[in-house]
C-alpha cells in the first residue's frame, strides 16, 4: 500500500512542481484517503457489533431452501462464521461424523441421525468428515404448530437422535422425495403446495423421532404442560422486557403460585430460573459473538443498571462477564 502512495505522490509533484500549494493539498489529500482506508481494514477485521442473522428470504421466495452435502474433510460445504438464523434447519446425516456448536453446547452427529435448529440459536460447524447429509432450511410459518411444540419444549436439551429402522427408512424415502420436488422447476401454484406438503411430512416423521424420546409424562392432567409451553414461549419474545415471574402470571391471566407450581412440575426448576437462563443465554451470546461491552449489553437485555446485571451474571454463570469473555475468546484482550 505504501509503494502505491509513493507512485502517485511522485507522478503528482512531478506534474505539479511549479505549484506547490496546490501540491501540499493533494499530499493532505492523499495522506486522508490512506488513513481511510486503513481504519475500514481494521474494522472489517474486527468482531462484528452484533450477531449476524441470516435471513431465508433473502435466499428463496419458496419459504424453503435445500442442498445435499457429500464430504470427506470438511469441504463440500460453504464454512460461515457463527450466526443466528430466522428460520428452522432440518439435517439429516446419513453416514459420517460432523460437530456443531449450538449456543455453547458441542452437538455430536454420528452415522445416521436427524437434528434440528431453533431460529434464534447461534451456532456454527466445527467439524465435518466422511459425511453425507441433507440440508433444509424453512420458514417458521411452513412448521405446523403441533411440531413446533415439541421442538420447542426439548430445544434446551435437545441432541441429534439416531431414529429406529423403520423410521430411518421412511425418513430417507420422504427427503429424498422432497429433495426431487425441490429440483424440479416450479410450476406456480402447484408444485410449491406440493413441495410444503411433503416437507411437513418430513418434519413431522423429525418430530415423530424427537417425541419418542421425551419422558412419558402425565396425560391425565395436560394442563401444567399447556401452561409451560406458553409461558416458554412469551419468555422467549418478552424476557428482555418482562423480567419477574409477577409479570408473566400478570401476562398468562394465571396466579403467581400457579404458575410457579405447573412450570415446576413439568420442568422441575421455578419460573424466575428460566427466566434468567434466557438472559444470561442471550448476554453469552453478546459477549462471545459481538465487541459490545457489558455496559451496552445490559442496556439492550432491558437492564439500566449494568453493574446489577453483572451481579446477576455472575450469580447464574459462575463468572463475571469480562471473565467469560475471556475464557470463551482463548484469552483475547477483554472490552
Amino acid at each position: 500500500m505504501k509503494e502505491i502512495y509513493s507512485i502517485v505522490i511522485v507522478i503528482s509533484v512531478n506534474r505539479m512542481s511549479d505549484v506547490k500549494n496546490e501540491t501540499t493539498q493533494l499530499l493532505k489529500y492523499l495522506i486522508l484517503i490512506g488513513n481511510v482506508l486503513c481504519l475500514t481494514v481494521r474494522k472489517l477485521n474486527q468482531k462484528s457489533a452484533k450477531i449476524p442473522v441470516h435471513k431465508l428470504k433473502e435466499t428463496t421466495g419458496l419459504g424453503i431452501y435445500m442442498k445435499r452435502f457429500f464430504s470427506t474433510d470438511n469441504t463440500g460445504f460453504e464454512r460461515m462464521e457463527a450466526h443466528r438464523d430466522d428460520h428452522y434447519i432440518f439435517i439429516l446425516q446419513e453416514c459420517g461424523y460432523s460437530e456443531f456448536v449450538i449456543d455453547f453446547k458441542k452437538i455430536e452427529v454420528n452415522g445416521f441421525a436427524v437434528h434440528y435448529l431453533m431460529p434464534g440459536q447461534v451456532h456454527e460447524i466445527n467439524i465435518v468428515h466422511q459425511s453425507s447429509f441433507f440440508f433444509m432450511a424453512i420458514d417458521t410459518s411452513l412448521v405446523d404448530l403441533k411440531y413446533r411444540d415439541i421442538f420447542e419444549k426439548l430445544v434446551l436439551h435437545h441432541q441429534s437422535l439416531e431414529p429406529l429402522p423403520d423410521q430411518a427408512r421412511q425418513i430417507s424415502r420422504s427427503v429424498e422425495l422432497l429433495y426431487d420436488v425441490y429440483q424440479q422447476p416450479l410450476q406456480q401454484g402447484i408444485n410449491d403446495q406440493i413441495l410444503h406438503s411433503l416437507a411437513s411430512a418430513y418434519i413431522g416423521m423429525v418430530a415423530a423421532v424427537y417425541e419418542a424420546n421425551e419422558p412419558i409424562k402425565d396425560k391425565r392432567n395436560p394442563r401444567p404442560e399447556i401452561i409451560t409451553r406458553e409461558f416458554k414461549r412469551l419468555l422467549s419474545s418478552q424476557f428482555k422486557t418482562l423480567k419477574s415471574p409477577a409479570e408473566y402470571a400478570e401476562a398468562l391471566y394465571l396466579s403467581l403460585s400457579y404458575l410457579t407450581e405447573a412450570v415446576k412440575s413439568i420442568t422441575g426448576f421455578p419460573v424466575g430460573y428460566w427466566i434468567h437462563q434466557e438472559i444470561i443465554l442471550e448476554a453469552k451470546r453478546l459477549l462471545y459473538y459481538s465487541d459490545m461491552n457489558v455496559k451496552e449489553i445490559a442496556f439492550s437485555l432491558g437492564y439500566e443498571d449494568h453493574t446489577y446485571f453483572s451481579r446477576l451474571f455472575a450469580k447464574v454463570a459462575g463468572c463475571s462477564p469480562l471473565q467469560f469473555r475471556k475464557q470463551y475468546r482463548g484469552g483475547k484482550d477483554c472490552l
